[in-house]
């Protein structure tokens, strides 16, 4: 071997093990960034949507309103969607989705184009968006471990998904403030429209393993089998400790998401760009988290990262509510995003790795997967009236201070979480 072909080797098994496992594989790698673009439209509509509601109503009420009734459906569909993900062809059910979403997004374009647009028709499309992602949300995170070849590379898959997603993330707000400021609202409603094709061509080309028979063939009854679902949520107390910390943080914390246009306005003065900017250093942080947690290539550990991020997500909430200074809050916001970020992303993906059962892997991802859909509209809900009533700032200050308690009640059950989980990872190895 010639000394350049030394270098060339040392240089590909350099990046081969800097590499994840799971994206290696061209059928996961795939799925997921076509997943990650999609995302990426998902996000900026987001943006717009709270910018624009604010924009005609000039009322921080309204913009909870709104907020809410985009996601409240979630609160009742989704638990109802795990027992039919546990049936249905998860294939079926994303081509579905993804095409009513394309549907819904150019009907934002054409009515903001042909100034059509109210507060009515942006709760109306936001109630049917909250049904799709009602089916849509917990069917992307069941998929993923029937997409790698072996159990142990889900921890692999699940970090490697929250990384590109957070990718997404962190570029689409940066874009989006840009387009509202100069093309408007309907910009962002035409991209997120296209942004769903490349993951309708990854979801038709990917190959999903099949449930064994003898799970794919348990079908009792769905109220039976939507009870099943709830008792092991409950009586398995690690998951149960970690849906308890994930509706305080969905209810309490993510909700700052809502709030963010607002606080550019009313305590930094500024416009879009100013909350392109804001949620750009938010979503920064969420790849700093998400890079942290794709190096870490194993799973323990993450009950301990869960606690601490919870804690430290708290305090930054507290920071930020206090600051007035442009460049204070783009670092607060920036330790929000980061720690938002590593705490739902560290709680999800420990989530799948300790459901055993496959039988019971869509229903537990929808219960969860409702603690943010379900919840998080009545927190966008209560603080848009609390923000009202007592000023944006003041409502963040609330949402911190109660995040941070609730985290310190966590971080006293990790001794019980890790006893429990302990064998399971021993199992994997």
């Amino acid at each position: 071997m010639t000394p350049t072909q030394r270098d060339s080797y040392k240089v590909n098994k350099l990046i081969s093990l800097e590499l994840p496992p799971a994206l290696k594989s061209l059928n996961f790698a795939s799925f997921v960034i076509g997943e990650s673009l999609s995302f990426f439209g998902s996000w900026m509509t987001q943006i717009a949507l709270v910018w624009l509601v604010y924009q005609l109503t000039n009322s921080a009420m309204l913009v909870g309103v709104a907020g809410f009734t985009n996601q409240a459906v979630g609160l009742f569909i989704t638990p109802l969607a795990g027992v039919l993900l546990d049936r249905w062809n998860l294939r079926y059910v994303l081509l579905t989705t993804q095409i009513v979403s394309i549907v819904l997004s150019s009907t934002l374009t054409f009515l903001t184009l042909n100034n059509h647009i109210n507060v009515t028709w942006i709760i109306v499309i936001g109630m049917l968006q909250g049904t799709v992602k009602a089916f849509d949300l917990p069917a992307r995170q069941v998929i993923i471990p029937r997409l790698v070849e072996t159990k142990a590379e889900v921890y692999s898959a699940m970090a490697s998904h929250s990384f590109l997603i957070n990718t997404a993330k962190f570029v689409s707000p940066m874009i989006g403030g840009i387009l509202i400021a100069r093309s408007g609202a309907a910009s962002c409603f035409l991209v997120d429209a296209i942004s769903y094709l490349p993951f309708l061509s990854a979801i038709l080309t990917s190959k999903v393993k099949s449930l064994p028979d003898s799970i794919s063939k348990r079908k009792p009854q769905i109220w039976e089998n939507l009870k099943e679902g709830f008792v092991f949520a409950y009586e398995f107390l690690p998951i149960k400790y970690l849906l308890m910390l994930q509706i305080l943080v969905c209810f309490m914390a993510m909700t700052y998401v809502n709030l963010t246009p607002i606080f550019a306005k009313e305590i930094l003065n500024g416009n879009a760009e100013t909350l392109g900017f804001l949620m750009t250093a938010s979503a920064f942080g969420s790849i700093v988290s998400g890079i942290y947690l794709i190096s870490r290539k194993k799973a323990l550990g993450l009950a301990e990262i869960i606690a601490r991020a919870a804690i430290f997500l708290g305090l930054s909430l507290i920071l930020f509510s206090r600051s007035t200074v442009w460049e204070f809050s783009l670092l607060f916001i920036f330790l929000i995003g980061m720690n938002n970020t590593l705490t739902l992303a560290a709680l999800s993906n420990f989530m799948q790795l300790i459901i055993t059962d496959e039988n019971k892997r869509g229903r537990v991802t929808s219960i969860f997967t409702t603690g943010f859909l379900g919840i998080l509209p009545i927190g966008n809900l209560f603080f848009g009236a609390l923000a009202s009533q007592v000023g944006v700032d003041n409502a963040l200050l609330f949402g911190g201070i109660c995040c941070l308690i609730g985290a310190c009640v966590f971080t006293k059950k990790l001794g019980t979480i890790k006893k429990i989980v302990n064998p399971i990872y021993e199992g994997m190895s």
